[in-house]
């Protein structure tokens, strides 16, 4: 028996937008050109030109370098408009999805829909475009960065490459298990949040009768109770998305400090000049550093995975 596949509105709204991903893709490549060339030019200055003592070579060099950081800026703005401007264009497209689902949904199934309703619209719909706006863009020139990294070290001394390498299987393993806490978490977020608009639905439903009945004490213990509960999954979120970015900040550190030890080692033996020295110090941070970024952006990811979820709950 053939077992059709429940599709997936919200990717199908950003598939819409393959052009625009496409222009992006264009504007990381040339990020990743310039990320390329900058440390050539900082090996040039301290290592040619200064030992030369050539200031024509110093300037012209320097030149070059402000044009690399001025179109990597460049870069990084266009990117964030072009990413923005899509994900406003397709996060209202899925709003009007769900208005739209909800006047096909069944009478009995009112109840559980408009409440799953009301946190898609928002909280869900949030989750979604705080990572297509905000994060999908600094997530690509992240990633360029620590390949481009790891090319220029494998260029300098493949050794430092090789051992810095065998610490991302750690941080990958890392990574998997916080995850899968943040993804089940979400949910359990997400469910708290559902039974909270239940209860303010209710509320401003029944306000005549809790008057009358004088109710107040046994709906704000009712509200408070979930209040609680979901300050606490909201608590338990966070602290398991500051983890996903600490403990490999931790690693990271830690290998840096080493490879810095090594670097001083092999210039003080020859093996690697001063010039190269500066650009492991910088690369090795870089290689690094957007680490932390890209954790955070994939834990995003998987609660903007669960909200997608539960959107085409409503929608598919």
């Amino acid at each position: 028996m053939c077992v059709m596949k429940k599709k997936n509105v919200v990717l199908e709204q950003i598939r819409k937008y393959k052009w625009g991903y496409l222009f992006g893709i264009i504007l990381v490549a040339m990020d990743a050109i310039v990320t390329y060339i900058y440390p050539q030019l900082i090996t040039n200055i301290l290592d040619k030109a200064v030992p030369a003592k050539n200031p024509g070579a110093v300037i012209s060099n320097v030149a070059y370098m402000a044009i690399c950081q001025l179109v990597s800026i460049t870069v990084a703005l266009a990117l964030s408009y072009l990413f923005c401007k899509m994900s406003n264009g397709f996060i209202v497209k899925i709003k009007l999805l769900l208005i739209q689902a909800m006047f096909q949904v069944d009478g009995k199934e009112i109840e559980k829909k408009s409440n799953l309703f009301m946190t898609s619209m928002n909280a869900d719909v949030n989750n979604i475009e705080m990572l297509s706006s905000r994060m999908l863009s600094d997530l690509l020139i992240q990633i360029v960065t620590v390949i481009i990294t790891a090319v220029i070290l494998i260029q300098i001394n493949p050794v430092i490459f090789w051992f810095m390498l065998l610490i991302y299987p750690i941080l990958i393993a890392i990574q998997i298990f916080f995850n899968k806490k943040i993804m089940s978490q979400s949910r359990k977020v997400m469910g708290k949040m559902d039974v909270g608009n239940g209860l303010i639905k209710e509320f401003v439903s029944n306000l005549y009768e809790y008057l009358a009945l004088n109710g107040r004490n046994y709906y704000i213990d009712k509200f408070c109770r979930n209040e609680t509960s979901l300050r606490n999954e909201i608590l338990k979120q966070n602290m398991l998305m500051a983890y996903n970015r600490s403990v490999p900040q931790l690693i990271s550190t830690t290998t840096f400090l080493i490879v810095l030890a090594i670097s001083g080692v092999m210039v003080i033996n020859g093996q690697v000049q001063f010039g190269e020295l500066t650009v492991i110090i910088m690369y090795t941070q870089r290689m690094f550093n957007p680490l932390s970024s890209i954790m955070l952006v994939i834990g995003q990811f998987q609660k903007a995975k669960v909200s997608m979820d539960r959107i085409n709950e409503i929608v598919g």
